[in-house]
């Protein structure tokens, strides 16, 4: 996994509005790696971090800038999202989805 690769997710996935859809479709945090791996985009969560502030620096507009923003916002709900639900629930759960 590397920088490059969450570099490269951002870039595509602000524009790719089907690669969001899929990404909003998944049902657990083990489907959301395997799209991520189909599109050979495998990254951990700090180097999505260190992608963002890169790109975030490199912004010109301040327009450019709301819009990377906005999919930093809705990449962190949805990774997040799937983090939260299994921890509610520690290591009695079997899986919400």
């Amino acid at each position: 996994m590397t920088i490059g690769n969450a570099l490269n997710f951002i870039k595509r996935g602000v524009h790719d509005n089907e690669l969001r859809k899929r990404l909003n479709h998944a049902s657990s945090a083990s489907e959301l790696q395997k799209l991520l791996d189909d599109e050979s985009l495998p990254f951990l969560s700090h180097e999505f971090e260190e992608a963002f502030t890169h790109l975030l620096t490199q912004c010109q507009e301040e327009e450019e800038a709301e819009v990377l923003k906005e999919f930093g916002m809705w990449w962190n709900y949805l990774s997040q999202s799937f983090e939260s639900f299994s921890s509610q629930c520690g290591s009695q759960c079997s899986g919400c989805f």
